[in-house]
């Protein structure tokens, strides 16, 4: 494993200042984990130490206890949910001591060569695990950590490289100086000295000797050559470097000190160039007798020697030059390939650089962009905190970073992260600033989708319960500086459970989002409506202090809300429950209001459901009477607490007995009969009615069979079927046990299905009833005329009678419309060939009106209250009769 500390001594990441941008990636992990403590931690071979830290006091730890040194290991992410369980950690002074380590979870920061510099981690004082979500959401964060430190990085490198590329530009500009310099210098020489040497010659050869000397002291190397190519003077430093004796070069062309043949080609052309135009000059790469290629620059001027025309010259090495040159490329190609943007601007931010990166990302060509000043990728969005920091580390003359907004040419915007450092001259001043901008346009996106799924309800899109306690908790700093109200409400929907169990998950959420746009309407723009969880949602009103206002509205609520609902081809009917509380009067917190809600909308349910009620003191003893009441129910079953009473049913020609309706009764051990009005409606609540109707449906079967066994004749026992039971993959099978266990003949079981059931979807219901038909039992639609059936839908169903609900019985005498509706459902029954039978007859002008309409059967306190099922038995040995006038 490659170890990091050259680069932390490099690129100065050990005991640097804390810095923004990792402080902010280091608050986001704790955020997305849900944990006090989050680091970004760095390993040299000595210690670990807290580039940034949230929640720990520490600054470094020895690297023996590190849990970081573990990750590193690993390269991958690391979770322990419980170091005290943990061998390598379970006597770890982090675990044992402050700061109390339980858990950890770290992704490593692996840099792009594969060094692997620390980690990102997140810790929690008890033992505990992250989510998938969690745990994505942390490497992606650690990827953002490195990008950062390689974004420092490349911009320190950039930094030092362009003020290398100054330097060496300037060392060249220099070296070109001096070397045209020297060249026009020892040309000037050189001409002057060959025409010295030319009249020396001719009158005194005797001096030839001291004319070499002067040769031979010149830099370089130094050459006189003929048409002929023949060499005629040449200085010590030609043979040293060539590497040639006297006799060899005497023997050579000047074409022979250059192995291609496009040199050769390149440097006889100049040659011809010199004679016609007197002088010339090339770069060519001279080969010595050893076959070095050195690199050389050629100069020559026509002259006159001995009365011929010939090229004097000089050869200067210029491999430190060719060797800048090269470096300058180098730098150059690296800048150009670079994957981030780079741009170089003058001091007043006006781009003088941009490499092709800055191309792809803005969209702007090189030619558009040069001369421009910056501020033109910020189109009109000058007002960001970014800028004034970027401003204020330009006039300072240092290295800074920042994020911005800014615009490709398209209009598209992208968040830049900016990184500027200032590039300096041979004299230490300032003259440029270099730039590296970085596209975290999806870094910014993704955690957007976190912190919107960290703040939004996914299947809804409504604001969730966190930041409806944000909003209600503003709500009250607002109103109590303005003496508002805040008015806080909880809604559940009514049976929402059924239609979720029998119609599928897909229906009831189709239904949960199409009852969170209805919720929208009714409230206005700025109040806030909330799913809270399941088939719960809430809701925020801020600024109405009308309680006759408040009710207007939930009014409202109520009837958009009981409106149908066209799901997957279904048409739904649901209702709400709706409670209220207003701060300040029903409470002063957050908790408070939810709680006191939350009590009402257990009354509204209490009340018969699709109602709302405001809080009063009085419910939360009522809630802590429910709760008191469901913890018994959930052991009333375990107990044996349960009987069954039997209510006869009476045939109305004959007056005698030809039925019982099985009613379940709660019985504690100790204590009170408890009403079957304040358990049943909890029961279907909790769910506790499909384990309670399973033991009703067995031991109403086992006492029908027992009266037959004890001699009395078969009779049919009706037992209800609430919604909850009504599942199609399991109701055929129990009902098939319950039979099959207990013995008891198919048409001696009646089963009682409420209308608003079998309503709810009626094409399934269909299939199900039809299944129960065939097995040989009967069938009733109970609380006939409270529902929303169909003649169509009524005719398909394979039941056996209709019962009507006891409210139109109730009010026969009283109420001429119960009365209509009674003899409308006796006529209804009848036409589609179904009997009916009418429960909760009480008197006998009730007993006159149904006889005289032709009703089959009757049951109801007239004839016999519910009783146990000794007492059904001595009732049964009596032959007791109902009295007919």
């Amino acid at each position: 494993m490659q170890t990091p500390d050259k680069t932390f001594e490099r690129d100065g990441l050990f005991d640097a200042d804390p810095e923004l941008a990792f402080d902010e990636i280091t608050t986001l992990a704790a955020t997305l984990c849900a944990t006090p403590m989050a680091v970004i931690s760095l390993l040299d071979e000595k210690r670990q130490w807290f580039k940034s830290r949230f929640g720990v006091t520490l600054d470094e730890t020895p690297r023996e206890i590190a849990f970081c040194a573990l990750t590193i290991e690993r390269r991958s992410l690391t979770i322990i949910d419980d170091a005290q369980s943990h061998h390598r950690f379970v006597d770890n002074p982090l675990v044992t001591g402050p700061p109390n380590i339980r858990f950890y979870a770290g992704a490593p920061l692996i840099m792009s060569d594969g060094t692997a510099l620390g980690s990102l981690a997140v810790m929690d004082v008890v033992p505990r695990t992250l989510h998938p979500e969690q745990e994505q959401a942390l490497e992606v964060l650690s990827r953002q950590v490195v990008a950062q430190i390689e974004l420092r990085r490349n911009l320190r490198h950039l930094s030092d490289v362009l003020q290398e590329l100054r330097r060496s530009d300037e060392l060249l500009r220099l070296s070109h100086r001096e070397l045209e310099k020297r060249v026009a210098q020892r040309t000037s020489e050189l001409i002057t000295l060959n025409a010295r040497l030319a009249c020396e010659i001719e009158l005194h050869s005797s001096e030839a000797k001291g004319s070499q000397a002067i040769i031979d002291s010149l830099p370089g190397i130094f050459y006189l050559y003929d048409r002929e190519g023949n060499f005629l003077r040449w200085n010590r430093n030609f043979e040293l470097i060539t590497g040639y004796t006297k006799d060899e070069i005497r023997k050579l062309r000047p074409l022979d000190f250059f192995a291609t043949q496009r040199e050769r080609e390149l440097v006889e052309e100049r040659i011809v160039r010199a004679f016609i135009h007197g002088s010339a000059s090339v770069e060519a790469d001279l080969l010595t007798k050893s076959g070095r290629h050195i690199p050389y620059l050629f100069t020559g001027v026509r002259i006159d020697f001995n009365g011929q025309q010939c090229i004097s010259g000089m050869g200067v090495d210029i491999t430190e030059r060719r060797s800048a040159e090269e470096s300058l490329r180098l730098r150059n190609r690296a800048i150009q390939a670079s994957v981030n943007a780079i741009i170089i601007t003058d001091l007043e931010g006006n781009i003088e650089y941009a490499n092709p990166a800055f191309e792809r990302m803005t969209g702007y060509s090189v030619r558009e962009t040069l001369g421009k000043n910056c501020r033109f990728l910020q189109a009109g969005d000058r007002n960001q905190a970014g800028i004034a920091a970027i401003r204020h580390s330009i006039a300072m003359r240092e290295e800074s970073s920042a994020l911005l907004r800014n615009y490709r040419k398209d209009g598209e915007m992208f968040w830049n992260d900016v990184h500027i450092a200032p590039v300096r001259g041979q004299d230490d001043e300032v003259t440029h600033f270099v730039g590296v901008l970085n596209d975290i346009s999806a870094i910014k996106q993704y955690e957007y989708e976190l912190e919107r799924h960290a703040n939004v309800d996914a299947l809804t899109a409504l604001a969730n319960r966190k930041v409806l306690k944000d909003r209600i908790r503003h709500g009250i700093a607002t109103a109590g500086r303005h003496d508002e109200w805040v008015t806080v409400g909880f809604l559940d929907l009514d049976n929402f459970k059924f239609i979720n169990d029998s119609l599928g998950h897909n229906v009831g959420d189709e239904l949960l989002k199409q009852v969170a746009k209805r919720l929208l309407a009714c409230l206005r723009e700025h109040d806030t409506v909330a799913r809270y969880g399941g088939d719960e949602f809430a809701f925020v009103i801020i600024g109405e202090k009308d309680e006759k206002s408040i009710a207007v509205l939930m009014d409202r609520v109520l009837r958009t809300v009981e409106l149908p609902f066209l799901v997957e081809g279904h048409k739904l009917f649901v209702s709400c429950s709706i409670g209220l509380s207003f701060y300040p009067k029903d409470g002063g917190d957050v908790d408070t209001l939810l709680k006191n809600a939350d009590a009402a909308m257990y009354r509204a349910k209490e009340k018969g459901r699709n109602n709302f009620q405001f809080y009063t003191p009085a419910m939360n003893q009522r809630v802590t009477e429910r709760l008191s009441l469901e913890s018994r129910l959930r052991q009333a079953l375990l107990k044996n607490e349960f009987i069954l009473h039997y209510q006869p049913k009476v045939n109305l020609k004959s007056g005698r007995i030809v039925g019982v309706e099985a009613l379940l009764r709660w019985q504690p051990s100790s204590g009170s009969m408890v009403p079957p009005s304040t358990f049943i409606p909890l029961a279907e609540e909790t769910g506790l009615i499909v384990p309670i109707g399973e033991w009703v449906l067995y031991t109403a079967c086992r006492h029908n069979k027992e009266l037959q066994r004890s001699g009395l004749p078969p009779m049919r026992v009706a037992v209800n079927i609430s919604a909850r039971q009504f599942n199609p993959e399991t109701l055929v099978h129990m009902v098939g046990d319950a039979l099959l266990s207990t013995g008891l003949e198919p048409e001696l079981l009646e089963l009682e299905l409420t209308e608003s059931l079998v309503m709810q979807n009626p094409e399934e219901a269909i299939e199900v009833l039809a299944h129960l038909k065939g097995m040989g039992l009967r069938l009733a639609i109970d609380d006939f005329g409270t529902g929303y059936s169909s003649l169509s839908h009524l005719q398909r169903f394979p039941v056996d009678r209709l019962k009507i609900d006891q409210s139109f019985v109730r009010d026969i005498g009283a109420d001429p419309n119960d009365a209509i509706i009674a003899r409308a459902v006796i006529s209804l029954g009848h036409s589609l060939g179904l009997s009916v039978i009418a429960e909760g007859v009480s008197n006998h002008e009730q007993l006159a009106f149904l006889k005289e309409n032709g009703c089959d059967e009757m049951q109801g306190f007239l004839f016999s209250m519910p009783v146990p099922i000794d007492e059904l038995i001595s009732l049964l040995r009596s032959n007791r009769t109902l009295a007919m006038h």
